[in-house]
């Protein structure tokens, strides 16, 4: 008899917006660079181990349930190809793989494929994982774990315990209704920001991400923790107003809902689990456009930490709870995501030399995505991601540009 297990609201939003959009947009590609004497039956075991670890990996997922995987039942195999090692030969053949939807009535939320050039022993390692089952943090679990299990294979220490269930936190959220009601309030009149496209993109881009690199240099980074020292924030904080203000366009004042991701990871026991615990939370923030920059920016700074404040009720739940309704039910609150810092998976196999190799994302799920992370040297690295259905280049362009002067608006006047 099958035991079916409660999924989280972000569970259940993304895999009906997956399916209404009808393309494999919550699929996380992961790609590592191996170079040694791989012992490929180790590694597929290793996948395996790490996979029955998991409950949220070990399962599939139908009706608005999980149902766990029998002990017995077969896991998918670790498919194995024989091609070159340069790595743009290797990513190409990937795309396809990574674009093919998971069916995740009938397979589990997670593939393996291993790309090998038999002439030198360099080998590519790609994971593909559904959104379902994970987010950026647990990518970095899961590369941890197959490190461990690849080592447990022969000699390593034992990894056989179960993982934290992420189940339970599933159960929990249910048993525990969140309550709304400074979201109402703090929504309350908040409009959905219209797209700027007017014409349809090329059939070929339907629903992916144009991407465009944010271009900050020893400057801009110094600039950037030069104001964050004075205004006792984070630069995160610095980034983000920023690029709120890049929104806010001209007038006697200024309100703007800006999105942004927040772990639910509150616990030791949550930061050692693997699955979706993120959610989104719009930030509003309200400034007349007499507010002097340093005064801007604390204005931000205290909607962020009151919108984390109330970061335990699902997004779906925000969404009802503004009543903001489009042409096709909940309409969403932002246009603009900002993330800062992304997690950066690593992969240490005994006896062989791994690299991470990054995958941008190419289906969109949010209108426009600003991504800010730091880079070897310590500068901010930026990239903005737009998704070509609500965006075209030329509007992409404008707000780098944008962004641009308003980053230096805000850096120059306390320098």
């Amino acid at each position: 008899m099958e035991t079916f297990r409660p999924l989280s609201d972000m569970q259940q939003s993304m895999l009906v917006h997956e399916m209404l959009a009808d393309r494999p947009m919550y699929t996380m590609p992961l790609c590592f660079r191996i170079v040694g004497p791989l012992d490929v039956t180790r590694l597929e075991r290793a996948v395996h181990r790490v996979i029955r670890r998991h409950p949220v990996l070990a399962a599939t997922f139908q009706d608005g349930s999980a149902v766990p995987l029998e002990p017995s039942a077969p896991l998918p195999a670790l498919t194995r190809t024989r091609c070159a090692s340069d790595a743009g030969d290797v990513l190409s053949l990937l795309a396809d793989w990574w674009d093919t939807p998971f069916d995740l009535t009938t397979e589990p939320p997670v593939r393996a494929r291993l790309l090998s050039d038999p002439s030198n022993g360099i080998h590519h390692l790609a994971l593909a994982v559904h959104h379902v089952a994970g987010d950026s943090w647990s990518l970095a679990l899961l590369a941890d774990d197959l490190g461990q299990a690849y080592a447990a294979e022969t000699d390593g220490p034992d990894f056989t315990s179960m993982a934290p269930d992420f189940f339970d936190h599933a159960e929990r959220e249910h048993a525990h209704p969140a309550d709304i009601a400074w979201w109402k309030e703090h929504l309350d009149g908040v409009r959905p920001g219209e797209a700027p496209r007017t014409s349809p993109p090329e059939e070929s881009e339907l629903g992916r991400f144009l991407a465009h690199d944010l271009l900050l240099g020893a400057s801009e980074t110094r600039a950037v923790r030069h104001l964050s020292r004075t205004c006792q924030v984070s630069p995160a904080v610095i980034l983000f107003t920023a690029v709120s203000a890049t929104l806010a366009g001209n007038g006697p004042a200024h309100d703007v809902v800006v999105g942004m991701p927040v772990a639910v990871r509150d616990s030791q026991d949550l930061q050692n689990t693997i699955g979706p615990l993120l959610n989104t939370l719009p930030v509003r923030t309200r400034w007349p456009d007499t507010l002097p920059p340093a005064r801007v920016v604390e204005q931000h700074a205290q909607a962020i930490d009151a919108a984390l404040d109330h970061k335990d009720v699902p997004y779906s739940r925000i969404l009802r709870a503004a009543a903001v309704h489009g042409a096709h039910g909940a309409a969403p609150l932002f246009l603009h995501l900002v993330n800062v810092d992304v997690a950066v998976p690593r992969l240490r196999l005994p006896a062989l030399r791994t690299t991470y190799v990054p995958i941008p994302p190419r289906w969109a799920n949010v209108p426009a995505l600003w991504e800010f992370t730091w880079g070897t040297v310590g500068n901010i690295r930026g990239t903005l991601r737009v998704c070509a259905d609500a965006f075209t280049d030329q509007d992409a362009r404008w707000l780098l540009d944008a962004f641009q002067g308003s980053l230096a608006h805000f850096t120059s006047a306390l320098t």
